[in-house]
C-alpha cells in the first residue's frame, strides 16, 4: 500500500505543527511590557543635567543606558537593559536597543532577546518591537522578526513581517503571525513554511518540509490546520492537499489522525519505484504508540503502487486500510472498498520485461482483501457484487487465452509474493469466458457458467491451469453448446468434461450421455456410455443419412461418439444404431459425414433404408421392406448409392440375395431404383434356388436378372435344375427364364421324377 512508503514523515510531521516558537515568543513580550509598567510605575529621580526638552514638550523623560532587574527570593527572575527609554507624555515608552534575559526558578537563564527598538503605549494595552527581532531560549529555539506587536488588554501577540524559527532540526517561517494567548490559538498568516530533519536508518539527514498558504494551531482543542495548497514533502515522498490538519491529545500531545481535504494526494517519486494515493479526501489515524492503524481515502480513490515483489493498482469510489503493528513500524493487514473497485495486479519488474507481458484484473462494487503478514502483497481478496476476474497470461503466444470470471462474488487466494494469483472461487451464480489473445487465431471463444466455479492459476505463467463447475452448467463454443450437472476444464489437454446428464448440441444435432468430453482446441466432442444423438432433420445430416425424409429427425444411439464439429463428421462406435421411422443402420461402427455427404459402417452391418412396393395380389399391393446385412456400408449421397461388402445379404419378404458386393441405388426421393450384386450371388425364393456372378434388380418392372459363366438354377417346387448364362425372375408372379441372349452356351435342364 502506498501508505507504508512515509514510515518517517508520518511519525515526524506532528512534531512539526506542536512548535511552541511563537508561544515563547509571547512570554518574552509579556516580560518586556511588565519590566516597562513596573519601571514606570517607580519614582524616577531627576535626570542628570536636564536642560530644555529636545523632542518637545510632550516628553516626560529620557533615560540612558537603562538597567532594570526583578528578583525573587534572592534569585534573579529576569533582567531588562535598553541603551536609551523615552518617555512621553500620552504615556508612550520609546526602548532603543532592547536586551531581555529570563531566569528560572533556580537562577538559571532561560530566555534571551534583543530588538532594536520597541515601543509601549499603555492607553493601548500594545506593545511594539521594531527591527532585528531576536529570542533565543536555553532549548535551542531561536526566533527572529522584523515586527512584533504584543496586546496587553487582549492578550494577543502578531506581526504583519516575516517571521522565522529554528530549534535543534526544526525550522521555518511564516509572513504574518498572530498568537491568542488566553485561547492557545496560534495563525500563521501566509507563505508558512516549517522544516523538520531527520535521520534515516543510515544515519543520513532527511528533512521534512512542509509548506501552505495559512497554518492555524489550537491548543485547546489538539487541532493543527494547513491550509491551501499544502505540501509535506521527504525526499521522494510528497504529500499534497488543499488542506491537512493534525488532531493529537491535548493533555499528551499525541496524534489521534491526520485529516487531508481536496485534492489530496501520497506519493514517493523515488525513480524505479514510483508509489500514489489519490483521492478527494484522506483520512490517517493512528494508535496510542504513534503506529498508523488505518488509512481511509474517500472521493475518486486510486493507489498505485510499483514495488519490487507486489506491484498493484487499486481504485475505487472509497479505499480503507488497517494495519498492525509490531515494536517498530505498521503493516498493512487489510484493504476494502466502497463503490466501484478496480484491482490491477501488474507484473513483477522481472516479469515486465516478458513480450506482452499482461496484469491480472479484479473488479467489483466492494472488495475486502487480506494481506500477507509482511504488508506487501495479497493473501486473499473477497470481490462482492459484479465482480470480474480477468486472468492473463504473463508471457503471449500463439495459444495464449485471456480468461474472464463473473460472478456475483469471487474469492481469490494468492501465491506468496508478487501478488500471483494462486486459485478463485465464484459462488451464487459464476461465468468463465475463455477467448483466444492472437487476433489471427481460428479459435473461437468459449463461455463456461455454474453456480458454482472453482479455478487453479499456474504460478509461473499466470494461465488458468484447470477449472471445476457445479450445478447447472453450461457450455459455449460457437454454434457448439452443452449443459451439465458438473464439469471440468483443463488449460493442459484444452478440453471441458461434462459429467451428470450432459448433453451437447451445435446447429445439425444433439447428443447426450453418460459422460461427454467437449475439446475446445480441436472443437471435438467424445461421448461414452449410452450415447443418444438426434440430428434434427435429414437435412441437418448434409444427405449423409441414406433415409427418405427429409425433414424427419435422425436418431442414432451407441456406446461411444466422436464428433468432430469443424468438421461435420461424427464416428459412432459399440452397438451403433441410426434410424429414421422404420429405417435403420446398425454396426459396431457408424460414421457420418456432414461435409462430404457420406456414410460409413463396418464390422458387422445391418439396414432397412428403402423398402419396395410389391403387388401380392391383382390390384392390391403392398410395401414390402428389404433388410441387408455386410461386413461394410457406404453411402454417398452424391450418387444415391448405398454400397455393401463382404457376405452381403438382402431380404425382401421371402425373397433373399447373397453377394460380396451389392449397391443400391435411390431416387432423389431416395426410393430404391436399382440393386446389383457382384460375386458370389445366390437368389433364394421359397423352393427355388439360383446362383450367378452377378445380379441387376429393377425396382420398376421387379425383375431380377442373374449372370455369369454359369449360372444355376435349383426348382426344388418343380423339380427342376437349370444351367445357362443368364436368369430373369419376374418377382410378381414368379416367372423364371433361363437362356443365353448370345446363343454361345446351351442352356440344360434337368427334370427329376417325383416319387
Amino acid at each position: 500500500m502506498i501508505l507504508d512508503r512515509f514510515p518517517t514523515w508520518r511519525k515526524r510531521w506532528p512534531l512539526i505543527v506542536r512548535s511552541s516558537a511563537l508561544i515563547l515568543l509571547l512570554a518574552l513580550v509579556a516580560l518586556i511590557v511588565t519590566t516597562i509598567v513596573r519601571r514606570s510605575r517607580q519614582v524616577q529621580p531627576p535626570p542628570p543635567g536636564r536642560a530644555a526638552a529636545l523632542l518637545s514638550d510632550t516628553v516626560v523623560s529620557i533615560t540612558e543606558g537603562y538597567r532594570y532587574t526583578t528578583t525573587e527570593q534572592g534569585r534573579p527572575k529576569f533582567r531588562l537593559a535598553a541603551s536609551r527609554d523615552t518617555s512621553y507624555a500620552d504615556g508612550r515608552h520609546e526602548l532603543e536597543k532592547i536586551d531581555l534575559t529570563s531566569y528560572g526558578k533556580e537562577g538559571k537563564e532561560q530566555l534571551h532577546a534583543v530588538a532594536a527598538r520597541g515601543v509601549y503605549r499603555p492607553n493601548d494595552s500594545l506593545v511594539t518591537l521594531n527591527g532585528d527581532v531576536k529570542v533565543m531560549s536555553v532549548d535551542g529555539l531561536e526566533v527572529s522578526s522584523d515586527v512584533l506587536n504584543y496586546n496587553e488588554r487582549d492578550d494577543v501577540a502578531s506581526s504583519d513581517q516575516l517571521v522565522k524559527f529554528k530549534r535543534a532540526a526544526l525550522n521555518g517561517s511564516s509572513v504574518g503571525a498572530i498568537l491568542y494567548s488566553q485561547t492557545k490559538v496560534l495563525a500563521l498568516l501566509k507563505d508558512v513554511v516549517i522544516i523538520n530533519v531527520t535521520e534515516d536508518k543510515k544515519g543520513k539527514s532527511v528533512p521534512v518540509e512542509a509548506r501552505s498558504d495559512r497554518a492555524d494551531y489550537f491548543d485547546h482543542d489538539g487541532i493543527a490546520k494547513f491550509t491551501g495548497n499544502t505540501v509535506v514533502r521527504q525526499g521522494s515522498q510528497v504529500a499534497r492537499a488543499d488542506t491537512i490538519t493534525g488532531v493529537f491529545k491535548p493533555e499528551t500531545r499525541d496524534v489521534v489522525r491526520i485529516e487531508f481535504r481536496g485534492n489530496s494526494s501520497l506519493q514517493d517519486e523515488k525513480p524505479g519505484r514510483v508509489s500514489s494515493l489519490v483521492a478527494r479526501d484522506l483520512d490517517l489515524l493512528f494508535n496510542d504508540r504513534q503506529l498508523l492503524d488505518r488509512a481511509i481515502a474517500t472521493g475518486s480513490a486510486h493507489a498505485t503502487s510499483i514495488e519490487k515483489d507486489a506491484p498493484r493498482d487499486i481504485s475505487a469510489e472509497r479505499l480503507e486500510a488497517v494495519y498492525v503493528s509490531n515494536d517498530k513500524e505498521s503493516l498493512l493487514q487489510s484493504i476494502n472498498s466502497q463503490g466501484r473497485t478496480l484491482v490491477s495486479l501488474k507484473p513483477s519488474p522481472k516479469d515486465a520485461k516478458k513480450e506482452n507481458a499482461e496484469e491480472r484484473v479484479i473488479e467489483a462494487d466492494t472488495i475486502d482483501g487480506r494481506l500477507k503478514p509482511d504488508g506487501k502483497s495479497f493473501d486473499e481478496l473477497n470481490a462482492n457484487g459484479n465482480a470480474l476476474l480477468t486472468v492473463t497470461p504473463l508471457v503471449l503466444g500463439p495459444k495464449s487465452d485471456r480468461t474472464r470470471i463473473r460472478s456475483p462474488k469471487i474469492k481469490v487466494n494468492f501465491y506468496d509474493s508478487q501478488n500471483k494469483l494462486k486459485n478463485f472461487v465464484a459462488e451464487s451464480g459464476g461465468e468463465a469466458v475463455v477467448e483466444p489473445m492472437d487476433p489471427k487465431s481460428k479459435r473461437v471463444a468459449r463461455t463456461l457458467s455454474a453456480k458454482k466455479i472453482t479455478g487453479s492459476i499456474l504460478e509461473a505463467t499466470q494461465d488458468i491451469s484447470d477449472l471445476l463447475l457445479e450445478g447447472d452448467v453450461k457450455f459455449s463454443e460457437g454454434q457448439r453448446k452443452g449443459v451439465a450437472a458438473r464439469a471440468t476444464y483443463s488449460s493442459n489437454d484444452q478440453v471441458v468434461a461434462l459429467r451428470g446428464k450432459p448433453q451437447i448440441w451445435d446447429e445439425s444435432s444433439r447428443s447426450d450421455a453418460d459422460e461427454i468430453d467437449a475439446g475446445v482446441e480441436d472443437s471435438i466432442t467424445r461421448a461414452r456410455g449410452r450415447v443418444r444423438t438426434t440430428y434434427y432433420s435429414r437435412e441437418t445430416t448434409g444427405g449423409a443419412a441414406p433415409f427418405k425424409k427429409k425433414n424427419a429427425p435422425v436418431f442414432v444411439t451407441s456406446d461411444k461418439a466422436v464428433i468432430r464439429h469443424n468438421e461435420g463428421a461424427a464416428r459412432f462406435e459399440g452397438d451403433a444404431r441410426m434410424w429414421q421411422d422404420d429405417n435403420f443402420v446398425t454396426a459396431p461402427i457408424i460414421e457420418l459425414d456432414r461435409n462430404e455427404k457420406m456414410m460409413q459402417a463396418w464390422d458387422g452391418v445391418e439396414s432397412c433404408v428403402y423398402s419396395v412396393e410389391r403387388e401380392i395380389e391383382k390390384d392390391k399391393k403392398e410395401i414390402v421392406p428389404m433388410f441387408a446385412s455386410a461386413e461394410r456400408m457406404d453411402y454417398r449421397d452424391s450418387s444415391r448409392t448405398v454400397h455393401y461388402e463382404g457376405k452381403v445379404k438382402l431380404r425382401q419378404g421371402t425373397d433373399r440375395i447373397e453377394a460380396q458386393v451389392a449397391n443400391a441405388i435411390m431416387d432423389e426421393k431416395n426410393q430404391l431404383t436399382k440393386l446389383t450384386g457382384e460375386r458370389d450371388v445366390v437368389l433364394t425364393q421359397p423352393q427355388k434356388r439360383a446362383t450367378g456372378d452377378q445380379i441387376d434388380y429393377q425396382v420398376a418392372n421387379q425383375v431380377a436378372i442373374l449372370t455369369g459363366k454359369e449360372v444355376f438354377l435349383d426348382d426344388k417346387e418343380r423339380g427342376v435344375t437349370t444351367k445357362g448364362s443368364r436368369l430373369t425372375l419376374n418377382l410378381r408372379d414368379a416367372r423364371i427364364q433361363i437362356n443365353d441372349e448370345s446363343g454361345a452356351k446351351r442352356v440344360r435342364t434337368t427334370h427329376r421324377i417325383q416319387r
